[in-house]
């Protein structure tokens, strides 16, 4: 059949349809108890309403919801995006045996501290990191750690503050004096303390009559442990506003002699500083020098009348530690100081960061009938501090694992653990931070594994740390703070501000909400599963 008549075909089969759609009855044709009917062409040709084919173009295409949905869209990907990848942090701060417990689970604590350690090279200033606690602290130990990674991290130079009197030698300086000064310590027994509470920032103070000089040197360090100790550029010395004192500083530098001719010869050796700079305060005077170079051998000159609170030795800029240990101390002494120098102390040392590590003194003695005590006099320490700095901010390390012998087997002091929960309990409630070394170390027994590791990590007396213990538990706790570092880092680099961050955990919390089966299968049907997943 040629295509002409096919076209003529299909042609007349419409027009036959469209005469029988014409003709046939709208009611149909009733054939016995049956009704045949065929559609009218009123019904095939049905004319459409064009306000409803509009409204329902504009609900497809309208091109403002479409952007919005769109964007939505991209934003929930996004913060889906941001999820997973915080969600290695977040496991961290929740899980990690090393890990902060901090005010309210706010894991964008440290932020203030880090911002002002980045801040420090750009105004080239100095942040102070006061690291107070007992006898663990002796000889630098575990501060020197903490004050090595943040300098290399955010520069700096020199062991920060120092007292004119150092009674117990320290790993990383060398610090000597001679001539008339007399050490007073708050924390020392009646014959150690002063007439007065007048005692600056270290607890201490040295009460000058006459001349003196002290020296202050980096230690050699033959394992290269401590490379940023040295580098002396900005030296202070914070002395009382009472009375008269005269200074003057001396640093090893390199003399070059002879310049320019054959005979030029370069030699170490003592230079005078340019004058310090004065700054006064109602109760506290503030001698700074800057150095043109860097030292890491100098000589502060005193003579007068005066009391000498602290000799500080930083780089130019960047972040100091301050390594302040006080033999047989459970941190209650600074609810006695004198508040007003105390503030202008911190003031004057632009501290950002108070570290206060106690706890291990209180242990033996602490029963149900005084925590309530101890508890409110730890508080009291901790709002007096709040209260001279409230720009710094506290983080309270609790104590480590501490073993005696009971029943002939070493074990954790019984007083261990309340102490610790009665701790954590008032610096989470007074707005500071807390770190667990107990949980740290690995909990109940961990001392005596300490004990026996070779090289020992903790000595034979089952409560102090060795060097080499104090500078891995220094370690412990830069890794820990470290992650609150890179997590800083990561939401700078991403922008994700405080607002982003909060619609990320409700994205979360929804989506985990969502994934959640509609209906709890009884915990007996879920066993096997369980053990099986195990």
């Amino acid at each position: 059949m040629t295509p002409f008549k096919t076209f003529l075909s299909i042609l007349s089969l419409f027009v036959v349809l469209g005469l029988m759609a014409w003709l046939y009855p709208a009611s149909g044709i009733t054939i016995a108890d049956t009704t045949f009917r065929f559609p009218a062409l009123t019904d095939i040709f049905e004319k459409q309403d064009p306000n409803a084919v509009a409204e329902e173009d504009n609900a497809e295409t309208d091109p403002q919801k479409a952007i919005e949905e769109m964007m939505a869209a991209t934003q929930a990907k996004e913060l889906a995006a941001f999820s997973d990848s915080l969600k290695f942090y977040e496991d961290f701060f929740k899980n990690g045996r090393n890990r902060f417990d901090l005010p309210n689970n706010d894991p964008t604590w440290f932020d203030r501290l880090f911002l002002h350690l980045e801040l420090a090279k750009i105004d080239s200033n100095i942040v102070h990191i006061m690291h107070y606690g007992d006898s663990q602290l002796e000889e630098d130990r575990i501060s020197s750690t903490i004050r090595e990674d943040l300098q290399k991290e955010f520069g700096g130079g020199g062991p920060g503050m120092l007292p004119a009197v150092l009674n117990i030698p320290s790993q990383t300086t060398s610090v000597w004096n001679n001539g008339d000064l007399t050490r007073f310590i708050m924390f020392g027994t009646e014959e150690d303390r002063a007439d007065h509470n007048r005692y600056g920032p270290l607890a201490q103070v040295s009460k000058l009559q006459g001349s003196a000089v002290i020296g202050i040197k980096k230690r050699e360090d033959k394992d290269g442990k401590f490379t940023h100790v040295g580098g002396y550029g900005t030296i202070k010395v914070l002395a009382s506003r009472r009375g008269n004192l005269r200074v003057r500083l001396a640093y090893e530098a390199t003399v070059i002699e002879n310049e320019g001719t054959d005979k030029e010869k370069r030699k170490k050796k003592f230079v005078d500083a340019p004058a310090p700079t004065d700054e006064k305060f109602n109760k506290l005077r503030v001698f700074t020098w800057k150095l043109p170079d860097t030292t890491s051998n100098a000589k502060v000159y005193l003579s007068g009348n005066a009391e000498i609170y602290s000799v500080s030795v930083d780089g130019p800029y960047g972040v100091a530690v301050d390594n302040v240990a006080m033999r047989g101390s459970s941190g209650t002494v600074f609810s006695r100081m004198d508040k007003e120098l105390l503030a202008e102390s911190f003031k004057a040392m632009n501290a950002r960061l108070i570290i206060m590590e106690y706890g291990g003194n209180l242990v033996p003695s602490i029963n149900k009938s005084n925590i309530e005590y101890n508890k409110n006099l730890i508080a009291k320490q901790i709002q007096t501090i709040q209260n001279a700095n409230p720009d710094a901010d506290i983080l309270f390390i609790g104590p480590a694992d501490m073993a005696r012998q009971i029943d002939g087997k070493m074990k954790s002091y019984p007083g261990l653990l309340p102490t610790i929960e009665f701790l954590r309990e008032v610096a989470l409630e007074n707005g500071a931070a807390y770190w667990d070394m107990y949980r740290v170390m690995g909990g109940e027994g961990s001392m005596r594994k300490w004990v026996k590791q070779s090289p020992p990590l903790a000595g034979a007396d089952y409560i102090h740390f060795s060097r080499r213990g104090a500078a891995y538990m220094g370690e412990l706790f830069c890794n820990a703070l470290r992650m609150h570092y890179d997590y800083f880092k990561f939401r700078d680099k991403h922008k994700i501000d405080d607002a982003k961050l909060k619609d990320i955990q409700k994205l979360k919390a929804e989506t985990a909400e969502s994934a959640q089966p509609a209906e709890q299968v009884p915990a007996a049907e879920t066993a096997p599963q369980a053990e099986a997943a195990q």
